[in-house]
């Protein structure tokens, strides 16, 4: 109490006590140049006993990082207030000094559908005194980009993924009191269909459609699909005459059966030995 200031040295620093609070929230513990800068700008000299004072309102403003309760708070303002700063202003600057929480946008992150070994990248914008950044999947790389005055980047880089793979996982933004976690999500296609070669166009463009139950030929020039019987083999759907070879064909690769006659013992493998048991 007895190394407090004047009253009148007193009230000429007050204005320093939120610019310094404000720096401390936003994680840049203001050094001894910031500290002239901020007397300046408040018309202050930079004398001794002036840059000694805010010094020591600063080491106890940093105490604010890890505050967790009222009575801490009341603590530190305490502290001020024994130097000789008004109750409000010190409970003012306290409040001031504490890291705001995080906030990040976007707020999740969702790379939809990509084709197989495709990769992306998305960046996050976080307001608040982002510590550290970590993610658990390795298809996921971050990278923290520091823009100053509690402003921060996050560069996220997805690796390519498998045929059909899907990936949820989160982004962990750590702060100085709290986390967020951002979720990410990716899917990535499955592997195109198995193409046969169509019995009308002699292209390799015939396939199955697993959903409406049926063959589809991709070719836009060929119209008509073929027209399919029940295999007698396989009892599928799925004999048709091929009227180039003169001969049944069975699309179903399981079976795929073949022969002049619709019969079951006349039907044989391509491999040539014939079809013997049931499906």
């Amino acid at each position: 109490m007895n190394n407090q200031l004047s009253e009148e040295k007193l009230n000429r620093l007050l204005l320093a006590l939120s610019p310094i609070a404000k720096h401390i929230a936003a994680g840049n513990m203001p050094d001894q140049d910031a500290l002239k800068e901020i007397l300046f700008s408040i018309g202050v000299e930079t004398k001794e006993w002036a840059i000694e004072e805010v010094e020591s309102w600063t080491k106890i403003l940093q105490k604010t990082s890890t505050v967790a309760t009222d009575d801490e708070k009341a603590a530190i303002a305490k502290e001020l207030q024994d130097r000789g700063v008004p109750e409000a202003s010190a409970i003012l600057a306290v409040e001031a000094a504490i890291p705001p929480p995080l906030k990040v946008k976007p707020q999740n992150i969702d790379f939809g559908c990509l084709k197989p070994d495709e990769g992306a990248n998305a960046t996050l914008e976080v307001t608040g005194k982002l510590v550290k950044v970590t993610v658990h999947n390795n298809r996921l790389k971050v990278t923290l980009l520091d823009r100053g005055s509690g402003n921060s980047l996050v560069k996220v880089m997805l690796l390519g993924g498998s045929a059909g793979e899907s990936l949820q996982d989160s982004v962990v933004l750590q702060g100085e009191k709290g986390e967020l976690r951002v979720p990410v999500r990716v899917q990535w296609e499955k592997e195109p269909p198995k193409l046969q070669y169509c019995p009308r166009c002699r292209r390799k463009s015939l396939f199955w459609n697993r959903y409406d139950k049926k063959f589809e030929c991709l070719n836009s020039d060929c119209k008509e699909p073929p027209r399919l019987q029940t295999c007698p083999v396989c009892t599928e759907r799925s004999l048709f005459w091929n009227h180039y070879d003169k001969k049944f064909e069975c699309l179903n690769l399981k079976c795929q059966v073949e022969g002049p006659y619709l019969d079951k013992d006349k039907l044989v493998r391509p491999q040539g030995r014939r079809y013997h048991g049931s499906h």
